[in-house]
Formats: structure tokens, sequence, C-alpha cells
């Protein structure tokens, strides 16, 4: 399979080697828009903006909002985790310590999947403003641009999508559950924060059964812990999470969000 990081570095641009635009009108000031580019030799190639729109294309395919866009594992700043200070939860490691192993998870998943495995997937756990998120989202933007199958799903939203294509079409909420069963790489964002009822659950557990039965990598983030997630999820549910997910603390002493306003 022809990754979008392959295309990109395939399509850099050398304008000193006598390329010329095929097209003079569009956004793009090297091809017009046209997404080619002619050579002094007569052939055509590839512009960057071409493995650039299809890149977007695919974020887009996945789920992935403008701001979901612009996290990466690079941009996923360690200092923010205060390397002094024990968290409550672990085994006494520090907020940093913790931060730098579920990011150093996150991306040996994301190693497995793209080498043709199916790893274990990541329950990342932690409270509002922790970075989840954004470790999830870095996945997401990093498996995309290696051209794998992914979708990023906020799970209230899903839920709310669902609810409203009752008496409406139908097609396409059943086009979006299909999805996320059969998504090679699932990102379930924000579970448990949605309102809770036996028909919520029922959605979840058809969603987390399908893919443990298949075998399928799955990335989950919550506020909740594993006791409050239970009461929200039910037992059968939990229980299919789990044999998805390892659980992945991800605490910080602050909202990283208020952090960053504050700087401001």
């Amino acid at each position: 399979m022809e990754s979008i990081g392959d295309i990109i570095t395939a399509g850099s641009i050398d304008a000193a080697a006598g390329e010329q635009k095929i097209y003079s009108q569009g956004d793009c000031s090297f091809c017009g828009g046209s997404g080619f580019i002619l050579q002094a030799d007569g052939t055509a190639r590839r512009c960057v903006c071409y493995a650039e729109r299809r890149l977007l294309n695919a974020q887009k395919r996945a789920g992935l909002q403008p701001m979901l866009r612009r996290m990466s594992f690079d941009n996923f700043d360690l200092t923010c985790y205060a390397s002094g200070i024990q968290a409550p939860v672990g085994r006494g490691q520090t907020y940093y310590e913790l931060a730098r192993a579920a990011k150093a998870k996150t991306e040996e998943l994301c190693r497995a999947v793209c080498q043709g495995e199916q790893p274990r997937g990541l329950l990342l756990l932690g409270q509002v403003g922790s970075g989840k998120t954004h470790l999830a989202a870095a996945a997401a933007n990093r498996l995309v641009q290696k051209g794998r199958n992914v979708l990023f799903i906020v799970v209230p939203d899903l839920l709310d999508e669902l609810k409203s294509s009752f008496g409406g079409d139908e097609t396409a909420g059943q086009e979006l559950l299909r999805r996320a069963k059969r998504a090679e790489v699932l990102v379930l964002d924000d579970l448990g924060t949605h309102n809770m009822s036996d028909w919520t659950r029922g959605v979840l557990f058809a969603i987390l059964n399908f893919r443990v039965n298949e075998g399928l990598t799955t990335i989950a983030t919550s506020n909740l812990d594993e006791v409050s997630l239970k009461d929200a999820l039910g037992v059968r549910s939990l229980s299919r999470l789990l044999a998805l997910c390892e659980p992945c603390f991800l605490p910080c002493d602050r909202d990283l969000r208020l952090r960053g306003l504050e700087k401001k």
C-alpha cells in the first residue's frame, strides 16, 4: 500500500529542474491547482499539493477535525507534566514519567499497526485536559499519513448522530456504525461522558464486541476511572473494552488547556 507520507516525499518539487506548471489557474503556486507539473522532458509528475490534498481528504474521512489534525507526537509537550511530583495513580511514578510512558506506548502501537500487526489498543485515562485526546489524535494522524484505515469518533457525537438518523436517513447512521465496527484502528474519544441509557450501552457494546471478535485495534480516552466506567458502560461493555485496550494512565497536576490560556 502506497502511504501518503511516501507520496509527499516523492512529490517534492525542485523548481530549478526546469519543471513547469500545466495550468496557471488555481490555488497552488506550483501547479495552479491541477495536481501535476510538466517537466522539461515533457512528462508530468505529481505536485506536492496533490499529496497534501490527499492527506487532508484522508484526515477528513477519518473524522479528524481541523484542531485534531494539528496534533502530533512532535508537539506533545512532555515538559507540561511535573517531573518532581508523584502522581496519585500508577506505581509511584511522577506525572512526567506517566506521560512519557503513555506517549511511548502510543507510538509503539502505531509502529506495530504500520508493520501489519493488530496490537492490543490503549485506554487512556486521566482528568479533563490531561492530554489524552492529543495523544489519540497524534496516533490517528500518524496512521492516516501511513495509509491506514482509521476512524476517530467523539463518542457523544457518534451517539447523537445515530439518534438523529432515526426516522430520517437511517442509511447514514448504519454506515457510520459499520465503519466504527470495522475500521482497522478506531479511536473512541470521551468515552463515558455521554448520557447513559440501555440504547447507548447497546450501541457501544455492539461496536466493542465486534472489534473484540475481529481482533481490531482500538484506542479509547476517558475522564472516568475504571469503577466509574463500569457504571457508565455496564459490565459487558467494560469487559470488552479491557479485552481490547490496556489501561494507560495520563494524569496531570493541572488542566493543560487552561495552562495554554494562562501563557497567552
